[in-house]
């Protein structure tokens, strides 16, 4: 593994604890800052806004900037975003450092997955940008493991945790080698482009369904569960949803593995006809240890293909463009996080059940499914898309 690829790794993880660093304090801030759960929500989600909104922005930014020069910002932004909140106690200021840190996060995302394709072994491009994906997930854990530990020392650490880790690469990406990579003079007609190409839009359709099944499980399990586990404790429903980002986390390691013996085609047809099915399960059993089964392998069917994804999206544009590719993808799974969520929410509010939410996502994985299988298999029969479609 060369040093390029541990430093995306190692960013990954950076930006898997800014992530969830404001969870395991969250009552803290609460009392620090005088609001209530409705307040603290606000500042929460924050980052997430600024985070989806900007992923084709930031993937423009860095196809005309370059890697190192992208790199840089998103780091200052990170570092500066997490280490200002303790100058300054004032909730207001701390909402506006946590747009600041999207902004930082959302350049790192798109950046680093560029970095990834261009710097990546021959055929390891997937691999590697499921490892990252991976390292993100471990960076959330790690804030609900590291920073609990650190409270005791004083509120501070919330913000301090994050910002120590993004210190030292932002100092290392000064020092990064990259080669001279073509860069975009007109990103605007870049975009452009990339909205006429038919398999960016199939490849996007995949990762937002993949990534709104895990996010919306994540979100609704313990609800899910709730509907036959009428006897379980609250503890039990957090376990459970906790145990699904788990195997979503492993799911985008076990993908990175599995791209190495199997083409990334294979994984991405296959894993959206198994997902249709799991969500019929879902919709027709009602037996809390089946479902929970059940919805684990969701969770590990919607994060296996991550890499699949990025690596048959690596073809089909140019490098000048690549970063500006994955904005364009990682931006529709937000999107599809997001609208996938409330859907559930208008679902249970209108049947007093999940379960026809997951019936309608069993007829989308299809639709999905049926609709982009023939353009996928023509544009990317050997997991080389061409540059003209």
């Amino acid at each position: 593994m060369n040093f390029k690829i541990f430093f995306s790794l190692m960013t990954g993880l950076c930006l898997g604890t800014i992530f969830l660093n404001i969870p395991p304090g969250l009552t803290i801030l609460m009392n620090l800052y005088g609001v209530s759960y409705t307040g603290i929500s606000v500042l929460l989600s924050a980052l997430l806004w600024s985070h989806a909104l900007l992923q084709i922005p930031a993937g423009m930014v860095a196809d005309r900037l370059g890697i190192k020069r992208t790199l840089l910002f998103g780091l200052a932004f990170m570092s500066l975003a997490s280490l200002l909140p303790i100058v300054r106690p004032d909730f207001t200021f701390a909402i506006l450092c946590r747009l600041i840190a999207g902004i930082g996060t959302s350049l790192c995302f798109v950046t680093v997955m560029k970095l990834i394709a261009v710097y990546a072994p021959g055929g390891r491009i997937g691999t590697y940008q499921s490892f990252f994906a991976a390292f993100f997930s471990i960076g959330t854990i790690l804030s609900y493991l590291l920073i609990p530990k650190l409270l005791p020392f004083g509120w501070q650490w919330i913000y301090l945790t994050p910002g120590i880790l993004s210190l030292p690469l932002l100092f290392i990406s000064f020092g990064l080698r990259l080669r001279p990579q073509p860069l975009v003079s007109t990103p605007g007609s870049a975009i452009v482009r990339i909205f006429k190409i038919r398999t960016g839009w199939i490849l996007g359709f995949y990762h937002a369904l993949s990534f709104g099944t895990l996010i919306s499980l994540g979100n609704w399990a313990p609800t899910l569960l709730a509907e036959s586990w009428p006897d379980s404790t609250s503890l039990q429903l957090a376990w459970g949803a906790a145990l699904i980002m788990f195997t979503g986390g492993l799911g985008r390691i076990s993908g990175g593995f599995l791209l190495l013996r199997i083409p990334s085609l294979l994984i991405a047809n296959s894993s959206i006809v198994i997902l249709a099915v799991l969500f019929l399960g879902l919709f027709s059993i009602h037996l809390p240890f089946l479902l929970l089964i059940l919805a684990l392998l969701a969770a590990w069917f919607s994060s296996v293909n991550f890499g699949a994804f990025f690596h048959l999206a690596s073809g089909i544009v140019e490098s000048e463009s690549l970063a500006t590719m994955f904005g364009f993808l990682n931006f529709l799974a937000n999107i599809g996080a997001v609208l996938l969520t409330l859907i559930f929410g208008l679902v249970k509010d209108s049947t007093g059940s999940l379960s026809w939410g997951f019936g309608l996502m069993a007829f989308l994985s299809l639709v999905v499914f049926l609709s982009g299988r023939g353009i996928l298999k023509r544009d990317c029969a050997s997991d080389s898309c061409p540059m003209d479609l």
